[in-house]
């Protein structure tokens, strides 16, 4: 597979991810994780790989939508660090009952094993004065 096909890929699986996520898809969700994932939220705290996947689960009937912006994708081989923007909009972002919307910049690990891209790691920051916000 050339790099560049893997790289298109490789966006597209963090696209499916995000949309996933906004959706509360756990299933969707669990299959893209590596088995070590680590997360790190826009208030700071670490979540392993379950204790994400229950957060994610709780997000099921929420009306958050997901764009990108800014994504940009560095591969090292069978490794890729992803940059870029999230804009998260619907409400239900931060709690269940919170209509805010909020942008993010992140910055994810993903490997490439079985054939699949997997995210490994996350974290985000949200972005202070950002006009989607």
């Amino acid at each position: 597979m050339s790099n560049d096909h893997a790289t298109e890929e490789l966006e597209a699986a963090l696209r499916r991810f995000g949309n996933a996520w906004a959706a509360g898809d756990a299933s969707r969700l669990e299959a893209m994780l590596a088995p070590d994932y680590t997360h790190v939220d826009a208030a700071g705290a670490i979540l392993h790989r379950d204790d994400w996947l229950d957060y994610a689960r709780a997000r099921a009937g929420r009306g958050t939508t997901i764009g990108f912006r800014d994504v940009g994708i560095r591969r090292h081989g069978e490794a890729a660090i992803a940059t870029g923007v999230y804009v998260l909009g619907g409400g239900g972002i931060r709690s269940a009952d919170d209509p805010r919307d909020l942008s993010l910049r992140f910055t994810q690990v993903w490997i490439r094993a079985g054939g699949q891209w997997l995210r490994e790691a996350f974290q985000g920051t949200p972005i202070d004065g950002d006009p989607f916000s």
